[in-house]
C-alpha cells in the first residue's frame, strides 16, 4: 500500500512506492533507544514484511540532527540512583535490543542507513544492519562502552572487525575513539557520504535505487554474503549456483536478459 505513514509514539513508518522509510523520532532525546522505541521499531518492521505494503528496500534514518545517541540510560540510571534496580542495560540486550536488530538483519530486502547525524552505541550497530550506509558529512561514529564500564552489545564486536578490521574496531571499541564521517568512508564504515544541506533527499534517492531494482537478486546477493562471513568457499560455489537457478526464474532476469547489450536500462518490478 503506497503513500501510507504510520506514526508510532517513538518512531515513524512511511511507504513510498516500493520503499519503506523507518525515522527514529524522538528527536529530543537525539533519538535515544529506549525498550519502548525498539518495541515501536518490531512493529514498523512487521508492517515492512506485510505483502500488501510490497515493500522492496528500507531507509533507515533520524529525526532531528541524531540518527541514534545509543540506549536511553535516563530511566535505568535513575533506578539505579534510588536503589530500586541493578542497572540491567545494556540489561535488555538479549531481551528487547537484540531481538529488534536481529529482525532488521534477517529481512531479505535490501536495507539502507541514512545516518544523518551521530551514531553512537546501539545506533552504530543499527546503522550497521544496513547493506549500504550512507552518511551525512556532518555524522560521527562511536562506541561508549568502555567509558560505561560495560562489554559491547549491538553485535559490534562481530561486526565492527569484518567491516574495518581488528585493529580499527579495537580503536573504537577500547578508545572510544569518535570517527568522523569523512574517516569512517576511508576506513570502510560508511558506503558513500553527502554533504549536509539537501542529505534527507539524497540518501531517500539512494535507497529508491536499491528499491526500484532487481531486489530478488539484490536479496540473494545479501544472503549470499552474509553465509561467507562463516562459510568456506566450497559453500559458496553451492549457494552461488541455487541462487543463479532462482533467480534465473524470475521476470526480472528474463527482461534483463532480453536488453542485454542494447542502450535500453530494464524496468525491474521485483517479480
Amino acid at each position: 500500500m503506497s503513500g501510507e505513514t504510520i506514526d508510532y509514539p517513538t518512531v515513524r513508518i512511511e511507504f513510498d512506492g516500493p520503499l519503506g522509510v523507518l525515522t527514529l523520532n524522538s528527536p529530543k532525546t537525539l533519538n535515544a533507544i529506549g525498550e519502548a522505541m525498539a518495541l515501536d521499531i518490531a512493529e514498523a518492521l512487521s508492517e515492512v514484511v506485510k505483502p500488501r505494503r510490497k515493500c522492496r528496500a528500507l531507509l533507515i534514518t533520524g529525526e532531528g540532527r541524531a540518527f541514534s545517541a545509543g540506549v536511553n540510560l535516563m530511566d535505568r540510571r535513575a533506578a539505579v540512583i534510588a536503589g530500586t534496580r541493578k542497572m540491567e542495560a545494556l540489561g535488555g540486550a538479549e531481551t528487547t535490543f537484540h531481538p529488534m536488530l536481529r529482525r532488521i538483519h534477517r529481512l531479505r530486502i535490501p536495507v539502507i542507513a541514512g545516518v544523518n547525524g551521530l551514531a553512537i552505541g546501539i545506533g552504530l550497530g543499527l546503522a550497521l544492519t544496513a547493506d549500504y550506509v550512507v552518511a551525512a558529512q556532518s555524522a560521527w561514529f562511536q562506541t561508549p562502552f568502555r567509558n560505561l564500564a560495560s562489554a559491547p552489545d549491538s553485535g559490534l564486536t562481530w561486526l565492527l572487525p569484518r567491516t574495518i578490521g581488528t585493529l580499527r574496531a579495537k580503536r573504537m571499541l577500547m578508545r572510544a575513539e569518535k570517527v568522523d564521517a569523512p574517516t569512517a568512508l576511508d576506513w570502510g564504515l560508511v558506503s558513500e557520504v553527502l554533504p549536509d544541506e539537501g542529505f534527507a533527499a539524497g540518501a531517500r534517492a539512494v535507497a529508491m535505487e536499491f528499491a526500484e531494482g532487481a531486489t530478488l537478486a539484490l536479496g540473494e546477493i545479501k544472503q549470499l554474503i552474509a553465509e561467507g562471513q562463516t562459510g568456506e568457499l566450497h559453500s559458496a560455489f553451492e549457494g552461488e549456483a541455487a541462487a543463479v537457478e532462482r533467480t534465473a526464474r524470475t521476470r526480472d532476469n528474463v527482461a534483463a536478459v532480453k536488453l542485454f547489450a542494447s542502450k535500453t536500462v530494464p524496468s525491474f518490478t521485483g517479480d
